[in-house]
């Protein structure tokens, strides 16, 4: 048996009885919850299986998990294409360790569990990968690395990545603006959010900088994309890592 599924919330009396080959759960997280459509978003594993009901960041940020409820409904939105888009989201605080990250993955989990279940009931095959998560350091780092080394594979990879980060449906960027981006970097960056933006899909970025400051870590035209259809979240608080 399972006691900690992403449907626990969506099945009547949750799913505390149902057996761990239950094949919704399965599509979802696979066999050892490293899989699944979860799996293939690249959560890092630390993050995975976290829901607004049970992530850690829940109780300190009350405020804004409130209005993040209202956000998640309109996921459904994503079904309708010719109706009001889902809103983007930039979640912010001064100090690292204030939950934002947690929050992106519970709303990455909750986003993907709103695409399969509202398939299901459409009579339409989910998608393997409707969210994405993005870490935007790591993706600077192996880029930097890639073009120091002339590794044309390790260019590939990344260009790879930028790619699905384009065309995903709902995409995470983690630690946005946590360094200055040389001028090439900046244009990976600049692609990702110019796409998103134009086809009107979703994207939540965390960053321990206020929106304002990305023209300056990027330039004024890629913080007025970023801006375009986006809520500004603060989250509040010191760093709450090593103290759960």
């Amino acid at each position: 048996m399972t006691r900690n599924c992403l449907l626990d919330a969506h099945k009547r009396g949750g799913c505390k009885t149902c057996l761990m080959t239950c094949a919704h759960r399965i599509a979802l997280t696979g066999l050892n919850s490293k899989g699944g459509r979860i799996g293939a978003a690249k959560v890092p594993s630390e993050y995975r299986n976290i829901t607004l009901a049970t992530s850690p960041a829940r109780k300190e940020q009350a405020d804004i998990y409130g209005l993040l409820a209202d956000y998640v409904a309109t996921f459904e939105r994503q079904f309708d294409a010719d109706g009001q888009r889902i809103k983007s989201l930039y979640l912010w605080s001064e100090s690292p360790g204030t939950g934002k990250t947690t929050t992106a993955a519970s709303l990455i989990s909750e986003y993907i569990v709103a695409h399969y279940l509202g398939s299901l009931k459409r009579g339409q095959q989910a998608e393997q990968r409707p969210a994405l998560f993005l870490d935007v350091n790591k993706l600077q780092t192996d880029y930097n690395l890639a073009t120091m080394t002339h590794d044309e594979a390790g260019l590939a990879k990344v260009t790879a990545e930028m790619r699905k980060a384009m065309d995903v449906s709902f995409l995470v960027m983690d630690d946005v603006g946590i360094r200055s981006a040389s001028e090439s970097f900046k244009s990976i960056v600049h692609a990702i959010i110019n796409a998103r933006t134009t086809n009107g899909k979703p994207t939540l970025y965390t960053s321990n900088l206020p929106i304002a400051e990305m023209a300056t870590v990027f330039d004024a035209r890629l913080a007025d994309r970023m801006r375009d259809q986006c809520a500004v979240l603060h989250f509040v608080g010191e760093s709450k890592r090593g103290k759960r």
